[in-house]
């Protein structure tokens, strides 16, 4: 990631100490953006089966040519409030009751919550071409590289006097089902970009799709073999099973651009 981001932000610097100052309403310009983001996804292929749709937020750092050409780091946080399953599926049966709970120190069902968390980092490619109040607004699109993680988050921060040690500390790592890999990023929409400060924003159709592994040596779930009848654990990760993680749905961004404003012209008598 450092090689991404080291270019782009040198040409933050040269954008700053560069450019001279041009009206964005009649010019295209060199623009470098912070920027904040927000999307709403739905799952697809392999993650769909474990989780319901999600949400991101993040920001970045994008740098727009003179001639319309993008190039952008971006980092967002994957938050999802569903794990799909019931939790005998999602934490095996040796841990839970016959109603999926845990029982905790204290001798009583412990509070769990689990939810789907991860990240995904970017380098993005893009194209621009004008097209409504100024040059250096229109339609984009772009693609990227990156790396996608995702995992099932296991919180029981409720349950301080009852703590569900099968699942306490360093043991939830054991069925979080954490899995990561290379990514590949396409997205298309609607850039604006004005003279003012505030109104600088994008609305865009994505799809990421990422090739990940189990990052996990060892699932500690254990079932009943239905030909046994004995529990048996799932045991260790399969080092060369990969999963075909799959996001797609709608992002807005706002672009906060560091270009100097053109000064206005004033009429004297």
């Amino acid at each position: 990631m450092r090689k991404i981001f080291i270019p782009i932000f040198l040409l933050f610097g040269i954008s700053l100490y560069a450019q001279q100052p041009k009206d964005i309403m009649k010019d295209p310009i060199p623009v470098a953006m912070f920027q904040a983001t927000y999307a709403f996804h739905v799952p697809g292929l392999d993650t769909k089966d474990l989780y319901g749709v999600s949400h991101d937020v993040g920001g970045g750092f994008v740098y727009k040519t003179e001639s319309n050409w993008l190039f952008s780091a971006i980092g967002n946080y994957i938050y999802g409030p569903k794990v799909k399953g019931d939790r005998v599926e999602i934490l095996g049966e040796a841990i839970t009751t016959d109603a999926g709970e845990i029982i905790g120190s204290a001798g009583s069902v412990a509070l769990l919550e689990l939810n789907q968390r991860g990240f995904h980092f970017q380098g993005e490619v893009g194209k621009l071409f004008s097209f409504g109040p100024n040059p250096n607004s229109g339609f984009f699109v772009q693609g990227s590289l990156g790396y996608l993680l995702n995992r099932i988050r296991i919180d029981y921060q409720q349950a301080l006097l009852n703590v569900p040690l099968p699942v306490d500390k360093d043991y939830r790592f054991g069925y979080d089902r954490m899995r990561g890999g290379p990514a590949v990023h396409v997205e298309a929409g609607y850039l604006l970009l004005n003279d003012t400060r505030l109104l600088n924003l994008s609305v865009s159709l994505e799809v990421t799709y990422a090739r990940t592994r189990d990052l996990r040596d060892y699932d500690f779930r254990v079932f009943t073999n239905p030909e046994t009848g004995v529990m048996e654990p799932v045991g260790p990760t399969d080092p060369k099973k990969r999963y075909n993680d799959l996001y797609y749905g709608i992002r807005v961004t706002w672009n906060i651009p560091t270009y100097e404003r053109k000064p206005q012209d004033f009429y004297y008598d």
